[in-house]
């Protein structure tokens, strides 16, 4: 669900919340079940997103979370390790344990339940589908990377 002020767009599900916050580019994603909340620069929120995308596009791994594969059925040693840019966050899962860890560069990690690795990639799906959240986020892109020389920024 999203919700938009002035100063803030906001997406929520039962299992997590995303904040945007207009006015400095800072990003909250807020873990319910974790009671954990952890703020993002603009580069960390998009090496989150391209962990979340690649690891759901990922054959093996979707077929575990996704529950299409029984994962206490799975060999012990089975680890699947997934990297964002600069490993900004990476992820870290072992099937039979029905776990995934999330660790992130600003020394924070979260364990998640499949569950709730769900919940976090449907949510950022919709935010990143959102007309006005991209907009914000193509702003924030601009303000990090400077003006765009070969369009005639100064």
């Amino acid at each position: 669900m999203k919700t938009s002020t002035v100063h803030q767009i906001s997406f929520t599900n039962p299992f997590a919340d995303l904040y945007l916050d207009k006015e400095n580019g800072e990003f909250a994603l807020d873990f319910r079940r974790q009671e954990v909340t952890i703020y993002l620069n603009y580069t960390q929120y998009q090496g989150l997103v391209l962990l979340v995308q690649q690891s759901m596009e990922n054959d093996e791994l979707g077929e575990f979370i996704r529950w299409e594969k029984d994962p206490l059925q799975c060999e012990d040693n089975i680890l699947f390790e997934v990297c964002g840019p600069d490993h900004v966050v990476c992820l870290a899962c072992t099937p039979n344990c029905e776990r995934i860890k999330l660790t992130f560069d600003l020394g924070a990690a979260i364990d998640l339940s499949f569950a709730d690795f769900q919940g976090l990639a449907a949510l950022i799906k919709e935010a990143q589908a959102d007309l006005e959240w991209r907009r914000e986020l193509l702003r924030w892109n601009m303000v990090d990377s400077g003006p765009d020389m070969a369009a005639g920024g100064d």
